[in-house]
């Protein structure tokens, strides 16, 4: 597996590459998995991602994030829309109850809050203050 880190238009990704083949390549970013198409060394079709809990069709480069990791064992919080993450409120390890806001995010020109649906403990942050998110891109996972 190769990881890349790369800064796009200020945006900072984390990229991991693996089973490359001739018909395509297994790529993480930042934590959400895709299944791409190569031809001559440049993306030519991204597939639906591997997750779950994804509902929009996936863009060569997700959302940053600090240390992505799987939600297995976790209840994935997920984007309602797509916009910018004004505000994490919360930090991997700390408990969080049942209606508190974990995230603001701004989406057409409005704030919105999105608020835990359980009790719990915070296993994973997959955003970051300024990142872009899209539809159904897990923001956080809660155990």
């Amino acid at each position: 597996m190769k990881e890349y880190s790369l800064k796009i238009n200020g945006n900072k990704y984390q990229v991991a590459v693996d089973n490359i083949s001739e018909e395509g390549a297994s790529v993480k970013v930042n934590g959400t998995a895709y299944n791409v198409e190569i031809e001559g060394g440049k993306v030519v079709k991204i597939a639906k991602p591997v997750s779950q809990a994804s509902k929009a069709a996936p863009v060569a480069a997700a959302a940053p994030a600090p240390a992505a990791v799987s939600a297995v064992g976790g209840k994935q919080i997920t984007c309602p829309l797509p916009g910018t993450i004004l505000d994490v409120k919360f930090a991997v390890g700390d408990k969080v109850s049942k209606g508190q806001t974990l995230i603001v995010l701004e989406a057409m020109k409005m704030e919105n809050n999105i608020d835990s649906d359980v009790d719990g403990k915070v296993k994973a942050i997959n955003v970051q203050k300024g990142a872009t998110v899209m539809e159904g891109q897990v923001l956080m996972v809660i155990e």
